[in-house]
């Protein structure tokens, strides 16, 4: 199978999603989530000589069980997410259809957890908290014949969380807070099936540290690690 100089696919993947927080002083146990993500992929390449440019953009629903150490558990939360990355790199070797690119970006995470109207197991209120994080990967691409193995190490420039309390109680504010320190890795697994299908294998996963205080000094949000792994399956065009 020789190989593309411009690359465009689209398809579908579902998988599986942890989220956990852990308590800031002792590190101990605080809460997590784990469900299902469905979504859909598409993805723009073009490789010359010299340069590489790549566009990857993913869109996400699904849903999320709620455990935590002190206020119960809660079903069925929806879970919502968006993601896009711009990709600028270096084709270091194309022969005997086996390439090796490295390459570097600047990529964008959108995150809504819609647990707001809900009650948990021990009627404490849901609320909705929304993430955004602004990154940028640095990684590697590996092509021989039909199998495409891509690792990305992705360090967060910022971030920032919006937790609606208000939805709680009027008597309460919602919070933002700034979130400056965390990192990712993506490691992915392509295999073409036909010159125009294919299957991925895919494992994303975060670690964001603890965030600074909101404005008013009194609320943060605690370490927190995401980890999705699934399948998509792919159509190029």
């Amino acid at each position: 199978m020789s190989l593309e100089g411009i690359k465009k696919e689209f398809g579908f993947y579902g998988g599986s999603k942890i989220y956990e927080e852990r308590h800031p002083v002792d590190n101990s146990f605080f809460m997590s989530q784990d469900g299902y993500m469905i979504g859909l992929i598409h993805s723009s390449e073009t490789y010359e000589d010299s340069l590489y440019i790549g566009f990857k953009t993913r869109l996400a629903a699904g849903e999320v069980d709620y455990k935590s150490a002190g206020t119960g558990t809660m079903t069925s939360i929806p879970d919502y997410q968006l993601e896009s990355t711009a990709y600028l790199g270096l084709p270091l070797s194309n022969t005997n259809n086996k390439r090796i690119t490295i390459f570097s970006g600047l990529g964008f995470r959108y995150l809504l957890n819609a647990s707001g109207l809900k009650q948990s197991s021990t009627g404490h209120s849901g609320y909705d908290r929304e993430s955004r994080y602004i990154y940028i990967p640095f990684g590697i691409n590996y092509e021989k014949d039909s199998w495409e193995l891509r690792g990305e190490y992705l360090h967060l420039l910022y971030g920032q969380q919006t937790s609606y309390l208000s939805q709680v109680s009027s008597n309460y504010s919602d919070f933002t807070n700034d979130q400056e320190d965390g990192h990712a890795i993506k490691i992915t697994a392509k295999k073409y099936l036909e010159k125009n299908f294919g299957v991925e294998f895919y494992m994303d996963y975060w670690d964001i540290a603890d965030s600074k205080l909101d404005i008013s000094g009194n609320f943060m949000e605690p370490r927190n690690t995401t980890s999705e792994t699934g399948l998509r399956i792919f159509w190029s065009y």
